[in-house]
């Protein structure tokens, strides 16, 4: 079971996301370096809770621990951006429904059709879609290189990190608006409490691909 609604009612202090993919590094006698990955570049992320009434964080402790069992799954996104740094609310994109139009050969870049004409994605956006069933995964990148979409809402190639993974079709949705991905909850530290107060409350995910 994938809980959809623990993270839109956080309340966050700080919050640090990063994609950690797993290297062997190799350095030569003639002083090249090579690196190698050993495993998929999956998103990691940290919060901690801002300060709250004893009611209110209970609720959110107690969905932590029944999120620490296994087998438990929820959507996470980065709470520090909204959308797109030229549409934050996402007013400008409005009711528009953008797909993937073009997946490069090299595996990370990709073009987007559907925006509102001259629609500007920037040099780290996030943008997500899903992709294959049993399980649906959900693909999480950010933006390396900006772009602007032409009077027909198409823009040219641009590029994302991670690499785009096997599975991904032309044709699917795209999510410029809070794109999620699915997680698992590695670690959570329950608040101190004083009068009427709990603060401190931290917890650590990572994204799966399961």
């Amino acid at each position: 079971m994938t809980d959809t609604t623990f993270f839109a009612g956080l309340r966050v202090a700080s919050v640090r996301w990063t994609l950690s993919e797993p290297m062997e590094v190799n350095r030569l006698g003639d002083g090249s370096v090579i690196k190698s990955s050993l495993g998929a570049a999956l998103w990691q992320g940290e919060a901690t809770m801002a300060p709250g009434y004893h009611a209110n964080l209970a609720e959110v402790e107690a969905r932590l621990a029944k999120l620490h069992r296994p087998g438990e799954f929820f959507l996470a996104y980065d709470p520090r951006h909204n959308g797109p740094r030229m549409d934050p609310g996402g007013t400008i994109l409005g009711a528009a429904t953008p797909t993937i139009h073009t997946l490069d050969a090299d595996n990370k870049r990709l073009r987007v059709q559907g925006l509102p004409a001259g629609y500007d994605l920037s040099a780290g956006d996030w943008i997500g879609w899903t992709y294959g069933s049993s399980p649906t995964r959900y693909a999480l990148h950010r933006l390396v290189t900006g772009a602007t979409a032409s009077g027909a809402g198409l823009t040219p190639l641009f590029e994302v990190a991670p690499h785009i993974r096997p599975g991904v079709s032309t044709g699917a949705a795209v999510v410029l608006i809070r794109p999620p991905v699915k997680a698992v909850l590695l670690d959570a530290t329950y608040g101190a409490g004083r009068p009427l107060i709990t603060e401190g409350g931290s917890f650590s995910l990572i994204q799966t691909l399961r």
